[in-house]
């Protein structure tokens, strides 16, 4: 089932099992160290697939200033390649074209999965640049 739910909306249980994806992905899949939980996560919608109690699928989004980005991707290792990662992509288009159709979506991409967003309509803005150890390039949705 997906979920869409402000900060205050998701349940203790809910966030847990958020917080503990993101975690054990960013953190300890990619041993990234920076700080994982931040203000933003207090600010954004909180999209996600949930099945039988599990995190599945989710990613936060949220207007950043002059635009509409997300970030926070994931999908659980037991879940990939399997279409859910598209899902989660079309979901947030259709939001951000839905309810806040003014902004540009921008987003900030790590090199690793350029293609993805390719194929979901995202170009590259700009040069790549490192952030807490990562490349990383601006890519903005361009409709297809």
């Amino acid at each position: 089932m997906w979920c869409i739910r402000k900060f205050n909306e998701l349940s203790s249980h809910d966030f847990y099992s958020i917080a503990r994806l993101r975690i054990d992905t960013f953190m300890v899949e990619q041993q990234r160290i920076y700080h994982e939980l931040d203000d933003w996560d207090l600010q954004a919608r909180h999209v996600y697939y949930q099945r039988d109690e599990q995190i599945l699928a989710y990613a936060r989004m949220f207007l950043a200033g002059t635009y509409f980005t997300f970030s926070r991707f994931v999908t659980h290792p037991s879940v990939r390649g399997t279409g859910l990662g598209d899902q989660l992509i079309k979901l947030i288009v259709h939001y951000a074209q839905k309810n806040c159709a003014e902004y540009p979506i921008k987003i900030e991409a790590n090199r690793q999965v350029l293609k993805f967003y390719q194929r979901h309509g995202f170009q590259i803005q700009g040069a790549p640049y490192i952030s807490d150890g990562i490349p990383y390039v601006h890519m903005l949705y361009q409709p297809q």
